[in-house]
């Protein structure tokens, strides 16, 4: 039994670092829920980094965090961190170079979408 967990984390390791990389993209504040997010410049692009199967993410528009996470080998990525006022989590998928995410705070909610 531990030799197949084993071998399955070894695959879990080798499919996640096909999507190694770093992709940039646009933020757009999509709600506010406590009125007090921070709508980001016209034209600013953002880069997400993922380098070993870790996902990493500058969230610079409200609070200097970077959310870090796993990208599952079907491109599937949650990264999160604790902000000063609670939890921040992305959850998205890469596909092909196209990356969509959802970045959620305790007070605003943002979409992530990378540039052609």
């Amino acid at each position: 039994m531990l030799l197949g967990m084993g071998l399955a984390v070894g695959a879990w390791a080798q499919g996640s670092t096909m999507f190694d990389g770093q992709y940039t993209g646009e933020l757009v504040l999509v709600r506010e829920m406590k009125g007090d997010c921070t709508q980001p410049p016209f034209g600013a692009v953002y880069p997400l980094t993922i380098s070993g199967g870790v996902v990493r993410f500058a969230y610079v528009p409200r609070f200097a965090t970077t959310l870090s996470g796993r990208i599952a080998p079907d491109g599937v990525f949650k990264a999160a961190a604790r902000a000063r006022k609670g939890f921040v989590q992305m959850t998205g998928r890469v596909q092909g170079n196209l990356v969509t995410a959802e970045i959620v705070s305790p007070s605003c909610i943002y979409t992530f979408q990378t540039r052609n």
